[in-house]
């Protein structure tokens, strides 16, 4: 009898110690799928290419340097030039305020480029409060007669971008700029987190 009971005991414990490397590796595998399902659809969102004449496009702000443009804000205003330039008619809406480090708001850098590379003040709206994302996009739609837009931002951003303008009823078109290799897997890394707080709290 006690043979039996201690071969069970044996069985038992073997059992809980398969149960406890099946949740361990659950676990494990857990954020590895959703780094990976979050990657596919941030790139897959990235590739979307907009329709040509846009009434209006946003360019989300980024980080200054002082009053210099920090590389991943340089591309998206480089991006969003391209396509205004052969879209005449739509209009910009340049969004960012100022961080502790900045020596203007984003937006007031941002608006100065575009002047200075030939798009006519009257295209130009400025939106410089924001100081997120979701602010971006919410202090930006008073300024548009529609509720459609072109959605500038880098790669890394856009899947984020999107979600935050489609809850606030903006129907957007992604043009995404490149992110700058130096920084692109501490972006990426950060935006896989940021988008948790978006789903959840934005």
């Amino acid at each position: 009898m006690q043979q039996t009971e201690r071969v069970q005991a044996g069985e038992k414990r073997k059992s809980m110690r398969r149960r406890a490397v099946v949740l361990v590796g659950v676990l494990l595998l857990l954020p590895v799928c959703y780094v990976a399902g979050v990657h596919a659809a941030i790139m897959h969102t990235a590739r979307q290419q907009p329709a040509q004449g846009a009434e209006y496009m946003i360019i989300l702000g980024a980080a200054l340097w002082g009053d210099k443009m920090s590389p991943s804000l340089q591309y998206r205003m480089d991006t969003g030039l391209a396509y205004l330039k052969q879209n005449p008619h739509t209009k910009v809406i340049v969004s960012g305020g100022q961080g502790a480090n900045e020596d203007l708001p984003e937006a007031v850098a941002m608006q100065k480029f575009l002047l200075a590379n030939g798009i006519a003040a009257q295209r130009i709206l400025v939106e410089d409060k924001a100081k997120s994302t979701a602010e971006n996009i919410r202090f930006s739609q008073p300024l548009m007669t529609s509720n459609q837009a072109v959605l500038v931002t880098n790669d890394f951003h856009t899947l984020r971008a999107k979600l935050l303008a489609q809850r606030a009823g903006i129907k957007t078109q992604i043009l995404a700029a490149p992110t700058p290799d130096s920084v692109k897997v501490k972006l990426f890394v950060r935006e896989y987190v940021a988008l948790i707080k978006s789903w959840c709290f934005d």
